[in-house]
């Protein structure tokens, strides 16, 4: 990665943290049950050709960061781990046949709506049904927390849709 790319993938790893602690820490709709965790949009979003270790060291530092801002115990650290360790794969589900190029950030207006929404979905599922298991700690609970994990995977991504409508301009035409 060039130095410009590197420091704005910081910039942006910063700017995700911000504003997951300030304005969505305390963000729950229905009782609580429904929580919106935009920060996974930096790891969802980080570069295809980014290294493996390299995410997982940036997705174990974002959950470790996340985990002490909300007084959890490492749930946030574990499921980010977790979705930096899928990613890969579900990258080689969503490929198409040419592969993906290194150097590109996946957006909406890269992939197209469709190929975004098969991208994203299941790394935001994984991620919250990661971090709702693991919080419900007995099988006991783990209906409402698969439940909780799908209604919040819902919500955090309309907030990553309005992101990339707002922040990545010309969605709807994909670049030849």
């Amino acid at each position: 990665m060039g130095r410009e790319i590197w420091l704005k993938q910081v910039g942006l790893f910063l700017i995700y943290l911000f504003v997951q602690v300030l304005f969505f820490r305390n963000l729950t709709f229905f009782d609580g049950n429904v929580m919106v965790f935009p920060y996974v949009a930096f790891l969802v979003l980080l570069p295809f050709g980014a290294m493996n270790m390299s995410i997982l060291i940036v997705a174990f530092c974002m959950g470790f960061v996340i985990d002490i801002f909300y007084d959890s115990i490492g749930i946030h650290t574990a499921s980010c781990v977790f979705l930096a360790f899928t990613r890969t794969q579900i990258m080689r589900w969503t490929a198409p046949t040419g592969g993906y190029e290194l150097s590109e950030v996946p957006t909406l207006n890269q992939m197209g709506f469709g190929t975004f929404l098969v991208f994203v979905i299941p790394q935001i599922l994984i991620h919250h049904i990661v971090l709702f298991v693991i919080e419900a700690g007995s099988t006991s609970f783990m209906p409402k927390a698969i439940l909780r994990g799908v209604l919040s995977t819902v919500a955090t991504l309309m907030i990553v849709l309005a992101i990339q409508y707002l922040f990545y301009g010309n969605v709807g035409r994909r670049r030849l």
